[in-house]
């Protein structure tokens, strides 16, 4: 690596893939063997499915249903490397790695495009990127991940998208009183 010739005084507001706030996070579980990238790794900050084999992880849908939503966002949850052969590693998770999957809270992304709060996040099906519009007016070569822009930005800037925190416990009670 060069030695750095410039600096930079403001710092971004959040790195793409890392957590973005404290509030309420969800991730996927994996079976008993874990979730493994691919063939080709799995790019970090990018949407990824888990294939038909239930362990290998893609930023492609599996073959079998190239129009399912993605399972999960990919995050910045290095689990288990041992960074020594890893110096100049990139934001790609190597073939054969543990790979974590949130499937709901806030996390920092990129987009292709411009994206403004309240719009839905969509994931191509080409590489995982995301893609922001309207909700229900998917992008040609892309499909939605029920995750909505929470803080907007312009194409290629950290944006916040907020992914839905469903089966969260109900605080009211039944009708036998006995609750959730």
């Amino acid at each position: 690596m060069p030695f750095p010739n410039t600096v930079h005084y403001g710092w971004p507001a959040g790195f793409p893939g890392a957590w973005a706030s404290q509030n309420p996070q969800r991730m996927v579980v994996p079976g008993q063997n874990g979730f493994c990238a691919g063939a080709g790794g799995v790019a970090v900050a990018a949407f990824a499915w888990v294939q038909a084999d239930g362990t290998t992880v893609l930023n492609t849908p599996d073959a079998a249903s190239p129009k399912a939503a993605p399972t999960g966002f990919v995050v910045r949850a290095q689990q288990g490397q041992a960074t020594q052969y890893l110096q100049q590693n990139t934001m790609t998770i190597a073939q054969g790695f543990m790979v974590g999957l949130a499937q709901g809270g806030d996390v920092f992304a990129l987009a292709s495009t411009d994206a403004t709060v309240g719009q839905a996040v969509y994931a191509s099906t080409t590489n995982g990127t995301l893609q922001c519009a309207a909700g229900g007016s998917a992008p040609t070569g892309t499909v939605d991940t029920g995750w909505s822009v929470a803080q907007g930005g312009a194409a290629g800037l950290p944006i916040i998208i907020t992914g839905p925190l469903a089966g969260a416990r109900s605080t009211t009670a039944t009708s036998s009183g006995t609750g959730n």
